[in-house]
């Protein structure tokens, strides 16, 4: 008998708590992480007296806008200059649990403390989207460097389900776990589970009536509505996004009402101006701009994801009161997400500067059919100086190379010289999600 996996609360104190009990906790929060910061990371220390400001300059959510804003590339910069944490890290060394290592790379310190938090607002999100105590989650997320696998694995046997942790890969595989160990709910890349269905079909196995999934929560790349159709069809299932970053983990999520995504509510989220820096209405697209009270090895206060939105204050039938973002709009600076993982053009570019015999390029994102594919276009003049003259051999180092760096699979094109004109738009982004 199949459960209901649209109704009901994970944690409804805090799911349902009025605007002036969340005006309160934000006001403790943020006073709380701005002096914890200011007086324990040197990054931060410096920053906001660089900017004028002291711990007493902030006594409520009034004052969030005089802080200054951070981005992912001053992060990367930062912690260059000082490896390997840049003056972020604000408690001791050995008071860390772990150390992921985002994309970018940048280094990042987490305690057993703020785990808890993160574990808690994780299980909010997998209930919302459908995900029930005693589950049997088919995990395929990737679990070494970034926190998305082992962090997801957390929050799912925090709620009461047992976790099957497949990582990525072995697609046909995937299937077959799925099959013989009767998984009811999936997480992960929504195009990798319908790559997954497709290699079942093909390996004789029908993922509407061989397979037993009802739930599948999906993140680290978009939803669009013809995939969300096409997974429910196919596997007979409820399909519900989260969405977040890997530095921030989780942001917001949607619920049975699939009308937006829910803001996670122990954050501060403002949508800010990416021209202006300030704050935009509720209705008006800004850039996602989160503060994590409870992140206190690395905080992360003001730190704009780049990601473009639309924010919703308006009631939600399904009883959550936090506001929703409407939907992710697309990056809005030359950051692009392509498989999960955030490409940038400086990473690209570092390694084509590595060969002379390299001239201009462009990075190309397309989605022809149901996953993300990367393609780098390089003018090539195969003089031998650093790679094999022989451009199938140099395309191959190339995309080994390129795999390494931006941790994604790319296919490289080499061209002639002359071939490519010089863009300020160095990842042209192709896909289009209906």
């Amino acid at each position: 008998m199949k459960v209901d996996r649209n109704k009901g609360f994970w944690n409804e104190p805090e799911e349902t708590m009025s605007k002036e009990e969340k005006r309160r906790i934000d006001d403790k929060n943020l006073v709380f992480i701005f002096k914890h910061a200011y007086n324990n990371s040197p990054f931060y220390k410096k920053l906001y007296k660089d900017a004028g400001l002291t711990p007493e300059d902030i006594k409520s959510r009034d004052d969030v806008t005089k802080i200054p804003l951070i981005t992912k590339p001053e992060l990367q910069e930062a912690q260059k200059k000082d490896p390997p944490f840049g003056g972020l890290l604000a408690v001791p060394l050995n008071e860390l649990s772990e150390i992921f290592i985002s994309p970018g790379p940048i280094y990042e310190g987490g305690t057993a403390g703020e785990e808890e938090k993160l574990i808690e607002a994780g299980a909010k999100a997998a209930f919302s989207c459908g995900l029930r105590p005693g589950d049997i989650v088919h995990n395929a997320f990737l679990y070494h460097l970034v926190p998305a696998g082992l962090g997801l694995h957390m929050c799912l046997r925090h709620m009461g389900c047992t976790v099957i942790p497949v990582g990525i890969g072995q697609t046909v595989f995937q299937a077959i776990i799925m099959r013989d160990l009767g998984a009811t709910a999936y997480t992960g890349t929504p195009s990798f589970l319908a790559m997954i269905g497709e290699e079942a079909k093909k390996g004789g196995i029908d993922p509407k009536n061989d397979l037993k999934l009802e739930a599948g929560l999906f993140t680290a790349e978009p939803l669009p509505e013809s995939l969300r159709k096409h997974l429910e069809n196919t596997f007979d299932m409820i399909a519900r996004q989260m969405y977040g970053t890997a530095d921030v983990g989780g942001i917001s999520r949607e619920c049975p009402e699939v009308s937006g995504m829910h803001l996670e509510e122990t954050l501060l989220v403002e949508l800010i101006d990416p021209k202006t820096l300030e704050p935009v209405a509720p209705g008006e697209e800004g850039d996602v701009t989160v503060t994590l009270p409870h992140k206190l090895a690395s905080p992360f206060i003001r730190f704009r994801t780049g990601d473009g939105s639309v924010l919703s204050e308006e009631k939600c039938g399904c009883g959550r009161t936090s506001p929703k973002l409407l939907r992710i709009l697309g990056r809005v600076d030359q950051l692009t997400k392509v498989k999960g993982m955030f490409v940038h053009p400086v990473n690209i570019k570092t390694t084509i500067q590595k060969h002379p015999e390299l001239g201009n390029y462009e990075a190309i994102v397309d989605r022809p059919q149901l996953s993300d594919v990367l393609t780098i276009r390089i003018e090539f003049e195969g003089t031998g100086e650093t790679l094999p003259k022989d451009a199938i051999e140099a395309k191959k180092i190339l995309e080994d190379e390129f795999k390494e760096m931006i941790r994604v699979r790319a296919e490289v094109e080499l061209v002639p010289k002359g071939l490519i004109k010089e863009t300020k738009e160095q990842i042209i982004d192709l896909r289009k999600f209906d």
